[in-house]
């Protein structure tokens, strides 16, 4: 239960640092780019923020919330000790990244004879030892505020003797993500004995190669038609680099059927016996396989199982609802979810025929090959579009319908005489532009290692000579970058550094910096934009603010106000979430909360609106899910959110999966119990200034 650090996906500060001043007595200062205004700004923060920043983000709560991980780690560590006590010794436990110390409590409840839990985050620490005393532990168990591999032991060491029970859990999405195998490879060597248990005690790897046009287009830039005869093609480099090893972990529960076709059968490709200790550092496995089907395999689905006792009786597995062994009714989890490796390049196999299926790791990451000659080296991207565009960004750029959207509403605009401006991160607007007949194209790419992968695009296209790409922002922007008068301003709008849908005002404010540049009749794409809500009921993702109170009989009530806390004095108010991936129900009709006119420069004044709506059903509040459509013309409109209007009756929600929707988490989870009787009040504020729009969402009778 150590502090993961690779599941931060959802707990990210939507300002990241830029670096920090701090003058003596005197509370430090941090640096941030501001992602909608895209203005340099200080902010005053505690001493302790780092720390503060941490356990707001940790996904503990997610972690503890997981009932069927916490009632199998209490079966295994009572077998261990008892397994231990039928051998005639004293059961001695050490617990590695004890967290909330629910496992040292757990073993020390359970007959243990010593329990040491060692936590290397002081703030957790401290917790632990507040919570192991409040539940009547705190003789028993000893908190090392150390990590493992500093650990001594010895009569003058952290430890009298080396354990012979380690219960950990310092796992992620990938398994060893979190540095399963040094940390255990290391406690074998130097903290534990040769015949001890480990809970769990082994682990088993699964894979299934599939065949997916949906998810390969989140792997590789495919061809972009814009006229019968031309289309926008990936340079050789892009064709050629295999990508990189890092994983896409998905809720694949939500990735439907008709999505992808399996090409082999789940298969076992790596086991690892955490009680021996007899895997290395790096490792390689080929399991032969014949193919379900003829087809292409794109990529492969992993997820993991562990065997909790050493009979192997108890398990515990992260396997999708369709592969698990409790079909539709397995439980819901998010800090483990399975992952997408996608192949260096699609493989093409024949029904029946024989396939090698080959998995590599290293210390922290796995990586898959099929039917491959001579050495597998970890993939390293060699295009740069790997390390700039995410998975979501490369599936947004190929969307067909989203690209043929922008293309009908250009065509109407560019003319042979037309100069265009484009002003988005990585985007194919000023080819589309420039193939469409304009005489000359800008784009504003201020990220150096996206405009490097823009300009090998660009020269793969042949479009050097009426493409100029523009390292400055909007905002830094010379008289002197550009020769003639803007007839089309352009923009999806999509900026590395928006993390939630509004964060792409950004290009309003780029747009009113580049006023002087635009000509009278200057055309702006998109025009405006409308910020759209709705009131949802969540399956399971209010897990991640909810306190966890009593967990297995333990009184965890001091880490619940440690953690809110912490969220309220970090964490903005707003969470980004990729919506498909959670399921839940619309709690009222989406609605629109307010509009912006883009053909118009910002306004000085703030944006206020106030309104109400009525709830559709009966259920729980969860929150506000929040996203923008912009309309790029009169006619068009592309979503960031939801795909389908919602109204009476209607529960099916279609989420826009390249997009990540913003979720204002209503603190009381407030019950309707009587959509009759309530409604959603609410107001909203945009402030110019700073760029931030503050929201109130309450529920109130009619």
């Amino acid at each position: 239960m150590s502090l993961p650090v690779k599941c931060l996906k959802n707990f990210v500060k939507l300002s990241q640092p830029l670096g920090r001043m701090a003058c003596k007595d005197a509370a430090p200062l941090t640096s941030r780019i501001n992602p909608t205004t895209g203005k340099l700004e200080w902010v005053v923060e505690d001493e302790n923020y780092d720390f503060v920043q941490e356990i707001a983000r940790s996904a503990y709560t997610d972690m503890l919330h997981d009932d069927d991980r916490n009632k199998k780690y209490l079966i295994g560590i009572k077998k261990a000790i008892a397994a231990i006590h039928a051998r005639g010794q004293t059961a001695d436990v050490l617990d590695i990244g004890t967290g909330t110390g629910l496992l040292a409590m757990m073993a020390a409840q359970n007959g243990a004879d010593t329990v040491h839990a060692c936590e290397a985050f002081e703030p957790i620490g401290r917790a632990a030892q507040k919570i192991i005393a409040k539940n009547g532990f705190g003789e028993k168990i000893k908190v090392i505020m150390k990590r493992s591999t500093e650990v001594t032991v010895g009569p003058d060491g952290d430890l009298p003797r080396r354990a012979n029970i380690l219960p950990a859990e310092v796992f992620d999405t990938e398994l060893i993500g979190e540095g399963a195998v040094p940390t255990y490879l290391h406690a074998h060597r130097h903290l534990l004995t040769e015949d001890c248990i480990c809970v769990p005690h082994s682990a088993t790897v699964y894979a299934q190669v599939v065949q997916s046009d949906h998810l390969h287009l989140s792997h590789k830039l495919q061809p972009i038609r814009i006229t019968e005869n031309d289309d926008i093609i990936a340079h050789e480099k892009m064709n050629q680099c295999g990508g990189s090893a890092s994983v896409y972990d998905l809720q694949l529960s939500q990735v439907t059927p008709d999505q992808f076709q399996p090409i082999t059968e789940p298969i076992e490709v790596l086991n690892f016996n955490f009680s021996k200790g007899d895997f290395s550092q790096r490792g390689t496995n080929t399991v032969n396989v014949p193919s379900l089907v003829s087809g292409q395999c794109h990529c492969v689905f992993m997820w993991w199982e562990l065997q909790m006792d050493t009979e192997g009786e108890v398990t515990l597995s992260t396997a999708p609802t369709w592969a698990h062994p409790e079909g539709a009714r397995a439980p819901w989890r998010d800090h483990w979810m399975q992952a997408v490796y996608y192949l260096p390049k699609p493989v093409t196999v024949q029904v029946g025929q024989s396939m090698d299926v080959t998995v590599s790791h290293d210390d922290y990451s796995l990586w898959f090959t099929v039917n491959s000659q001579g050495p597998v080296e970890r993939p390293i991207c060699q295009c740069g579009a790997h390390a700039v565009w995410s998975r979501p960004r490369f599936a947004m750029l190929n969307d067909s319908l989203r690209n043929a959207q922008f293309i009908s509403a250009l065509k109407k605009v560019v003319t042979a005489s037309s100069t265009c401006l484009s002003v988005s991160d990585g985007s194919m607007l000023p080819l589309f532009a420039a193939k469409l007949g304009a005489e000359k194209v800008y784009s504003i790419e201020p990220h150096s290692l996206s405009r490097r992968v823009m300009k090998d695009i660009i020269r793969a296209n042949q479009q050097s000579n009426k493409i100029t790409v523009i390292p400055e922002s909007a905002q830094e922007l010379k008289p002197e970058c550009i020769q003639s008068k803007i007839d089309v301003l352009i923009a999806e709008p999509f900026f590395i550094s928006s993390l939630l849908p509004w964060h792409s005002l950004y290009f309003w404010y780029c747009r009113t910096s580049l006023a002087q540049h635009l000509s009278d009749d200057a055309v702006i794409l998109p025009r405006g934009a409308c910020l759209k809500a709705v009131a949802m009921e969540f399956d399971h993702l209010w897990k991640f603010y909810a306190p966890v109170g009593d967990l297995e009989g333990f009184d965890v009530r001091i880490f619940d106000d440690l953690t809110q806390k912490a969220s309220q004095d970090t964490d903005d108010t707003e969470e980004p979430h990729h919506l498909w991936e959670y399921p839940g129900r619309p709690m009222t009709s989406d609605f629109g909360l307010m509009t912006f006119d883009f053909t118009k420069c910002i306004p000085d004044e703030p944006i206020n609106v106030a309104g109400e709506i009525n709830f559709l059903r009966p259920g729980t509040c969860h929150g506000i899910a929040l996203w923008m459509d912009f309309d790029i013309d009169d006619k068009t409109t592309t979503t960031t959110g939801l795909r389908n209007s919602l109204g009476p009756g209607e529960d099916k929600l279609d989420w826009c999966r390249m997009w990540k929707q913003g979720v204002r988490f209503m603190k009381q989870n407030p019950i309707i119990d009587d959509e009759r009787r309530h409604k959603l009040v609410y107001k909203a504020s945009f402030k110019p200034s700073s760029g931030s729009i503050f929201f109130d969402f309450e529920v109130a009778d009619r």
